[in-house]
């Protein structure tokens, strides 16, 4: 089941406290409208009833899909930078609900799931379209590395994120946005191709793979954040 709590929420525009219901799971089965407003970014969006300006919370919640096999511990972009305790408190949350701390039912269906962490809202969203699309997320990944490699200029900063934005035909379109509001700052539209040939030419990435795929944070980001964790040879 989906869950709510009570939350007093504080409008950055004009500092009025209200209260306001936040999400601390979604089940993505029995609530699809709830999966749909990530897709739309419309989700935990909220209007101040003082000067009604929008915002939208700072995630902090859990997301199963089943019938899609997906699993998304989905944090505060502000966590980004304490990714490796991150990753292990996603992965003691998951064993105790679908994993070898579950009731064997759970755990049945926790088989079916890939557990995943993220940081803020484009990168959640980002997840869901590419599970979507049927799209592996690792390889995303290495095609936005060899994208960034093969760009003379692009607007790489601290807090600009490359995340997918559409799938068309074709064509995936990518965005430079910022992590915190998901405010595009540039766009750039791929052949479908260059993704497809990095699933073909596993060997040429199966270093760099095995470096995204040592928990669950499988985000680009990893490789430019210095000390993680340890990968056997």
């Amino acid at each position: 089941m989906s869950i709510f709590r009570p939350l007093s929420a504080t409008c950055p525009s004009c500092s009025e406290t209200f209260e306001m219901e936040a999400v601390e799971s979604v089940n993505a089965d029995r609530r699809p409208d709830l999966r749909d407003t990530i897709l739309d970014r419309s989700f935990q969006v909220v209007g101040c009833p003082k000067c009604e300006a929008a915002f939208r919370l700072d995630p902090m919640f859990n997301y199963v899909d089943v019938e899609r096999g997906q699993w998304l511990s989905v944090q505060a972009v502000e966590q980004l930078e304490d990714w490796v305790e991150n990753e292990d408190e996603a992965l003691a949350t998951f064993a105790l609900a679908y994993g070898d701390q579950a009731p064997p039912p759970a755990r049945e269906i926790g088989n079916g799931l890939t557990p995943r962490l993220v940081f803020g809202w484009p990168a959640a969203r980002e997840k869901i379209l590419a599970n979507e699309h049927k799209l592996d997320d690792v390889a995303l990944e290495l095609m936005k590395l060899a994208l960034v490699q093969s760009l003379d200029n692009s607007p790489m900063a601290a807090g600009n994120e490359l995340r997918l934005e559409t799938v068309e035909g074709d064509t995936l379109e990518l965005c430079w946005v910022k992590a915190q509001n998901d405010e595009v700052v540039e766009r750039v539209r791929v052949p479908r191709e260059m993704y497809d040939n990095i699933v073909k030419d596993a060997d040429a990435w199966a270093a760099i793979r095995q470096q995204l795929e040592t928990g669950p944070f499988v985000d680009m980001q990893k490789l430019y954040m210095g000390a993680g964790r340890t990968v056997a040879a």
